[in-house]
């Protein structure tokens, strides 16, 4: 296919996984625009589907391989060309292409420069596998096609990992942590917010590893710094993902007294037992993680705080189980997010002794996740009667006596958390931001009345 011919082909991409694999398929989708090709609303409406899967769990790769399946066999129309790039590719390589025929080509997470060349093969009917080693610095591809609304948007801040948790394929995948220029960053949130984001959410692997390997030392809170500075206009500006023994001082302090910054922090703490964070390689303890619960919440006032737990790692007792659910109850946490350990071959943990009967994992997860929602519930209904200053994500329902939408506070990240449901007499669009009295809660969401717009978020 010649250069000129791409302006009649049309594109389309799935994005699976985490946030950064989102930003990843804009990328893509934003390098195919460039190079002619017609991007496409919908899988079906195209003529090759980019599918960006993920491997991080065994769940995770399933729905990747049945994304594959699903958009190369429509219920109607013709096939189109299907591509399988991201973490799953990076994984298995080679023999993915030769498990699923329905593939027209592979591509890893470290190729996506070759992208348009590759494709440009497979559209000549070359059925291939591309793979390639991890750059030595952060790549970007340039400009992104955003994928979602233009007013909350993720930014990355840097790629792959160095902590070598047991359990976790990610640094395999992707290869050492490479901290991202901080220029590059600024430069990125300006263009977003200049067109219109009043919402940046800064992702990684790691985002309090930044700049280890730029300047020997992390320094997220300089980066966040040259941010603020540099985009004073910008209203919230939320930090994802931040391992816990990294989060410092000064990271503290300057989400504490900076308003833009929202009092929301990620924590994926993993567990809460000493010995079984131990097995999985991490490196804090029980103690660690009570004493900096305590000093983020006597020093960030109001401050919402996230965390991942995962059960069912090989060696963890109902003891140790009991260590984290009592932890739970000790230190309520806004939001947990939880997941049943999956072995993964090439991972430490993978031959670890003492596992853990799969249908134990998935029981375990079940009975966190039913702890956690009496938690979250009794910790929304203390937001009653205050009134919060709410970001407008989108219009639910449009009557002649108003217009019921949904939006979300400062104290929840997109797509993880929930949100705030509320009626408004008169229009809004997503991007504002109004004053409302939460008025009902339930573990996930809350309901708020009397709503008014701001011009400035202070809450």
């Amino acid at each position: 296919m010649n250069h000129l011919a791409r302006g009649t082909i049309k594109v389309a991409a799935v994005a699976l996984g985490c946030a950064k694999n989102r930003i990843d398929t804009e990328e893509i989708l934003g390098l195919l625009g460039r190079n002619r090709f017609i991007i496409a609303a919908a899988p079906e409406d195209a003529d090759i589907v980019v599918v960006n899967t993920c491997s991080f769990i065994e769940s995770a790769q399933q729905e990747s391989i049945d994304a594959i399946l699903r958009v190369a066999s429509p219920p109607a129309g013709s096939r189109p060309l299907v591509i399988a790039a991201g973490c799953l590719v990076q994984h298995y390589g080679e023999a993915l292409l030769q498990k699923i025929p329905e593939l027209s080509g592979i591509i890893g997470v470290h190729s996506y420069k070759e992208l348009i060349p590759f494709i440009d093969r497979c559209l000549a009917g070359r059925r291939e596998a591309l793979i390639l080693p991890p750059e030595e610095q952060y790549i970007s591809l340039g400009p992104r096609l955003l994928t979602r609304p233009a007013h909350s948007a993720y930014v990355k801040i840097a790629e792959g990992c160095s902590n070598r948790c047991r359990y976790c394929l990610i640094p395999g995948i992707r290869g050492p942590y490479r901290s991202r220029a901080p220029q590059e960053i600024i430069d990125e949130v300006k263009e977003l917010v200049s067109g219109g984001a009043r919402e940046i959410n800064l992702v990684a692997q790691d985002t309090t590893a930044y700049g280890l390997d730029l300047n020997g030392a992390p320094d997220l809170p300089g980066l966040l710094k040259m941010l603020l500075q540099a985009v004073p206009q910008l209203p919230w500006l939320r930090v994802l993902y931040a391992y816990p023994s990294r989060v410092s001082d000064a990271l503290i302090d300057l989400i504490a007294g900076r308003p833009q910054l929202c009092k929301y922090l990620d924590l994926p703490l993993q567990h809460a037992h000493s010995e079984i964070l131990e097995r999985m390689g991490r490196h804090y303890g029980t103690g660690e993680i009570e004493k900096l619960i305590a000093t983020l919440r006597r020093r960030i006032p109001g401050v919402a705080l996230r965390a991942t737990f995962m059960t069912g790692f090989p060696g963890e007792t109902r003891r140790h189980f009991q260590k984290l659910l009592h932890f739970m109850q000790r230190h309520p946490l806004e939001r947990v997010g939880a997941f049943a350990y999956s072995p993964q071959e090439g991972t430490a943990a993978a031959v670890l002794d003492h596992p853990v009967p799969a249908r134990v994992r998935e029981k375990r997860r079940r009975e966190l996740m039913l702890l956690q929602k009496n938690i979250s519930l009794a910790l929304n209904r203390r937001l009653i009667g205050r009134r919060l200053t709410l970001l407008v994500d989108r219009v639910i329902e449009n009557t002649p006596h108003g217009s019921f939408y949904y939006g979300r506070t400062q104290y929840q990240a997109p797509e993880v958390d929930g949100g705030v449901y509320f009626k408004a007499p008169s229009a809004l669009k997503p991007g504002q931001f109004v004053s409302a009295r939460i008025a009902a809660a339930n573990p996930y969401d809350l309901l708020a009345v009397q709503p008014r717009p701001v011009q400035s978020p202070a809450s």
